[in-house]
């Protein structure tokens, strides 16, 4: 990327650069500065050479370019996958010849084009592709960061003296020389246009004013001078130029001749001018400079004339939005037909996932609306879209200021969730509960969106703490209609408030009926995107682990395909989570490097409260805890400046984890407290078996059985064997002798049916430890080998080497290196060698990753050179844990496991497990007394008891129903 003012020849260096690339593929474009830009525009500009490769690609790639750039008729399309698309092309126009790309001014283009260009870019890797982008000093986009970049500024004083003389013509005197180059400021474009327009003795003469040599605006008004001498049609014809950003030159040539002007005559004065460049089907100017001189320097009678030739011109091109936006140009009054085609205009760019496009249609509909109280209602939808593209502030103010002019309780409720929306999205999360409850009030006329905003007002009030919490959850639930059945945000709702004003037992069914609408096949997408959160929340709360991955993968998707970047982030940031919960931290970190791209690429980085927090918690669990305690820290900081209690207890269950993991156990406890006293949903779920173990481990019995009483009651309440498991883990670390052992081993069996895989691995780890304390070295080993083995094949190094510390600690000698750290792979490498030993394809690798399949076929190539490998079939045997698998399916037939499970590669956690005796039922057995006043939700006091049979399923070792680390 060159980067540097205008002028100071990114145009030159990118046209030398085009100019010298023999042997390429050349695609250049020019970005115009527009309020209106066609979603993909750009991109679809530049790859107009490769299209006939389109129907080469992927089917799932294919139909995406092809929607995307209009070819076909289709819903939003994912932009990821769309840039994915851009790739592969691009990969394969160059499988012949090297491709170049040149975008000039890519400051201007749209937003959906940069994105795309930018996530390209950032992927060049091992394909004959390059990319050479121009744009202002100002004008970086965020989907540019990241990328090389060279600062493109004045030249040298020596070389700007010899550019100044080479155009002059003349002889000047020194004097003269360094004046205008001062002036000038070493700009290129300035030196040359002063050194061109005036003589030698008007430089001269000049050198010795006062007032400065003109340059900046006063070239722009020289350039308007020129033009003012051409004839008045060339005038004409350069004003419609300037007014069109397409650069379609068919278009201007219509336009032109529906003026009355000779098209072929009027291009051929501007261009023996040196005002305008063609070729092809293309018109433009040689600098934004003069476009903008002749734009601005008519008159707005003459504006709106030509905005009103070239809207008849794109009518007849079947431009339907260009030319109603070109319409609107050309008015001169508001026009309430007008207005309501700009609405139309609108709704179809919304529909088919041009964020951008629509509230550029909306703001043109709102200032042409003649009525106040029909521009008020305009104006709110205007505030969703601006939100929707990540413009937060803007869209308060906006529905801020309409909120006094609408009439009805329905439009000023709408108006007010989206207020609320908008504070959300700028973490003042106590504002936004506050906006959401007042919302609700206001729509009590109508339930459904009345629980709607009410539900949302809680979920604001979770991130904002436990207060705000309990003073969102008194507020009276509206009743639904007599006769229907309770919506999602019914059950959502139902279930939060439950679990602030009477428990944790009486929120779990409206909760799990909740979750089992989420994931619903005919769940309604823009339902889901409403409530995923909540949803994905509650099902960590209730240690459902496969209602949470299946419903932050639907999340996932289905923001990906509607294109809504306000939530895109907020699910990859719940997806990470899932994913490092289940072993997958490669897969939580690729999420995380999606996250910060696609955050790079809004406008507003802040939205949404992206909860970093799961990052640290990915951080953590790989054992990166001085990483994860800094974060953690940094966190609590910071949310309590914005006072967001929610967000400052997710910090402190990190700090919390990070000095469990390094064996700070007192501070663990010192600050987990304060998390699980605080209540929130999933958060403190997940930190209550970190409290327990760090009391336990620092010898505070006291707060470990305190901590166990309440995990035991709501792990039997949620009854799954990830809940189940953590309760008898928990439970060993608080029992003695044979108790413990039983305790442990039920807990590998349970999590080994979930989906837990980082828990499962904890409890081998914990098992091992407890085993080498018994003197019990060679069945602790097994143990503390399988714990090894999960850690390493998970990525959690730190983890790995507490495995390790344990293992050396029962006089095991350092076992041989794994092949990763034996070959040195990169964390791109091993995802790609792994896929490819699964038998997927370079095409297939490629799209799973977001590479191109040029960049696959590069590193493959090396990993097999580090393995001395020829084949996949032969890279297959050198994966880690592939004989372990192979074991694995012939340590004694189970005839309870199915046949597919014995080549998963989950089942490298069985092999050390033959040998082990299966633990007796835990029947009516307590191996301590356990009497806790938990509330059943009916008033009831009950005491928990962990021996419940049916809360204990028989444990089964070796049929584990755990799923691949990979989190597919």
């Amino acid at each position: 990327m060159l980067r540097g003012c205008h002028g100071a020849g990114k145009t030159t260096l990118i046209d030398y650069a085009v100019e010298e690339a023999s042997g390429f593929r050349i695609s250049s474009i020019v970005g115009v500065e527009s309020e209106i830009n066609l979603q993909y525009g750009a991109v679809h500009e530049l790859l107009i050479p490769f299209l006939p490769l389109i129907d080469d690609l992927p089917v799932p790639q294919r139909q995406a370019i092809r929607v995307a750039f209009g070819l076909e008729a289709g819903p939003a399309q994912d932009r990821f996958l769309v840039g994915l698309a851009c790739m592969t092309l691009l990969s394969r126009a160059a499988a012949d010849r090297p491709v170049l790309c040149a975008v000039d001014d890519a400051q201007w283009i749209d937003a959906e084009s940069a994105l795309v260009l930018g996530f390209v870019a950032r992927r060049l890797y091992a394909d004959r592709v390059g990319m050479i982008l121009t744009v202002g000093d100002a004008g970086e986009l965020p989907a540019w960061q990241q990328l090389p970049t060279v600062e493109v500024c004045g030249l040298p004083d020596d070389a700007a003296a010899e550019l100044l003389r080479s155009v002059a013509g003349t002889p000047l005197a020194p004097e003269v020389v360094d004046r205008v180059v001062a002036d000038a400021e070493r700009n290129p474009l300035a030196l040359v246009e002063i050194g061109s327009h005036f003589t030698g003795e008007e430089l001269a003469a000049r050198a010795y004013l006062p007032e400065p040599i003109p340059v900046g605006r006063q070239l722009q008004e020289r350039y308007l001078r020129q033009v003012h001498r051409l004839p008045a049609d060339v005038q004409q014809f350069l004003l419609l130029a300037a007014t069109d950003v397409s650069g379609d030159r068919s278009r201007v040539r219509h336009a032109t001749a529906a003026a009355g002007i000779d098209a072929d005559a009027a291009e051929a004065a501007a261009e023996a001018a040196g005002l305008i460049k063609a070729s092809g089907n293309w018109a433009g100017f040689p600098y934004p400079l003069i476009r903008a001189a002749v734009y601005h320097g008519a008159s707005n009678a003459d504006r709106r004339r030509a905005h009103h030739w070239l809207s008849q011109a794109s009518d007849h091109a079947g431009d339907a939005e260009r030319q109603v936006w070109h319409r609107a140009a050309a008015a001169a009054a508001p026009d309430e037909h007008l207005a309501a085609d700009l609405q139309t205009a609108a709704d179809r760019a919304r529909d088919r996932g041009a964020s951008s496009a629509t509230a550029a249609l909306l703001r043109r509909s709102v200032a042409w609306t003649p009525d106040d109280g029909v521009r008020a209602r305009r104006e709110v939808a205007l505030a969703e879209a601006e939100l929707v593209i990540g413009h937060a502030d803007i869209a308060q103010e906006i529905a801020s200021n309409a909120l006094p002019r609408l009439s009805d309780s329905g439009t000023r409720g709408q108006a007010k969730v989206v207020i609320g929306d908008a504070l959300f999205a700028q973490g003042r999360d106590v504002e936004a509960a506050e906006a959401f409850a007042d919302a609700a009030a206001a729509l009590a006329a109508y339930p459904a969106a009345s629980a709607d905003a009410l539900l949302a007002a809680l979920d604001a009030a979770n991130w904002a703490g436990r207060a705000e919490t309990r003073k969102i959850a008194s507020i009276p639930p509206p009743s639904p209609p007599p006769g229907t059945a309770p919506a999602i945000s019914d059950l959502l709702l139902a279930g939060y408030q439950a679990r602030v004003t009477k428990g944790y037992d009486a929120a779990a069914a409206p909760l799990r009926a909740a979750l089992e609408a989420l994931r619903a096949d005919d769940l309604e997408p823009l339902i889901g995107l409403k409530w995923f959160a909540l949803g994905a929340t509650a099902a960590g709360s209730l240690w459902d682990d496969q209602a949470l991955l299946d419903i932050t993968d639907r999340w996932v998707r289905v923001a990906r395909r509607r294109g809504a970047l306000t939530q895109l982030p907020m699910a990859l940031a719940v997806r990470a989570l899932a994913d490092w919960l289940t072993g997958g931290l490669n897969q939580a970190e690729d999420r995380w490097r999606e996250l910060h791209e696609l955050m790079a690429a809004s406008q507003n980085t802040g939205m949404l409260n992206i909860d970093y927090g799961s990052e640290a918690f990915v951080l953590a669990g790989r054992g990166e805890t001085a990483r994860a305690r800094a974060a953690g820290l940094a966190q609590i900081r910071e949310a309590t400046a914005r006072g967001q209690g929610g967000q400052a207890d997710i910090g402190r269950g990190v700090v919390a984890l990070a000095d469990l993991r390094s064996g700070q156990f007192e501070s663990a406890v010192d600050g987990a407290l304060p998390v699980i006293q605080d209540d929130q949903a999933f958060l403190t779920e997940a930190m209550l078996p970190e409290l327990i173990e760090a009391a336990a481990r620092s010898g505070n019995h006291e707060v470990a059985r305190s901590a166990f009483a309440v995990l035991a009651n709501r792990t039997r309440t949620a009854g799954t064997p990830w809940a189940l498991g953590i309760r008898a883990r928990c439970q060993a670390l608080l029992d003695d002798g044979s108790d413990a052992e039983t305790a442990y081993l039920e807990a590998i069996s349970q999590l080994g049916r979930s989906h837990a895989a980082v828990d499962l691995a904890r409890a081998h780890l914990m098992y091992g430890e407890w085993l080498r304390r018994a003197r019990r070295r060679r069945d602790a080993r097994r143990q503390l080998r399988t714990a090894e083995d999960m850690f390493l094949a998970m990525g959690a190094a730190g983890l790995a080497e507490q495995a390790r510390s344990e293992l050396r600690a029962t006089g095991e000698r350092a076992r041989s290196r794994t092949p990763e750290t034996e070959l040195d792979l990169t964390p791109q490498e091993a995802r790609v060698t792994k896929l490819a030993a699964d038998g997927s394809t370079n095409s297939e690798i490629a799209e799973q990753l977001f590479i191109s399949p040029s960049t696959v076929e590069y590193h493959l190539g090396k990993v097999f050179r580090k393995l001395g490998v020829r084949s996949r079939t032969q890279l297959a045997h050198r994966l880690p844990g592939r004989e372990l698998r192979k074991e694995a399916s012939v340590t004694g037939s189970d005839s309870g496991r199915s046949p597919a499970a014995v080549d998963r590669p989950h089942d490298a956690i069985d092999r050390n497990l033959g040998a082990m005796p299966t633990p007796p039922r835990l029947v009516g057995r307590s191996p301590i007394p356990i009497s806790t006043d938990t509330s059943d939700g009916t008033g009831t006091r009950r005491s928990s008891n962990r021996g419940n049979p049916q809360s204990a399923p028989q444990p089964k070792i070796a049929r584990s129903k755990w799923q691949a680390w990979r989190g597919d």
